[in-house]
């Protein structure tokens, strides 16, 4: 049968973009890590909440796309929707989140820098 005559185009796709959703949340599970400045610990917790995220996302998507069945392809979309998120839309939104928090942190210490701000704030 062809691709699209049992809706199989219609589950790919599902799932492919909950391969990108997977991808967005190690974007926010990375970046909590780097923010909290995990160690083995923190790390490890970070890494456990995204392995079970992404699995939460996959059997969800599974589950609501093709009513739980698995099959290859549906496995293939999920990790090509991962990998075009990682290749295409992680690395610039990284580098604005990363150019944002270091603006930040310019002005905070330009701010801290004034004498009103420590009166104020003391």
């Amino acid at each position: 049968m062809l691709f699209e005559t049992l809706g199989q185009l219609r589950v790919f796709l599902w799932l492919m973009a909950a391969g990108a959703l997977a991808g967005a949340w190690y974007a926010v599970t990375a970046g909590a890590r780097l923010l909290l400045r995990a160690g083995v610990v923190l790390g490890l917790c970070a890494d456990l909440a995204f392995g079970l995220g992404a699995a939460a996302l996959f059997c969800l998507a599974l589950y609501t796309a093709n009513y739980g069945e698995l099959r290859l392809y549906e496995v293939l979309g999920f990790a090509l929707g991962f990998a075009l998120f990682a290749g295409g839309a992680y690395p610039p939104g990284k580098k604005i989140v990363n150019d944002t928090i270091v603006t930040m942190r310019r002005i905070i210490v330009k701010v801290r820098r004034h004498r009103w701000i420590n009166v104020i704030f003391k």
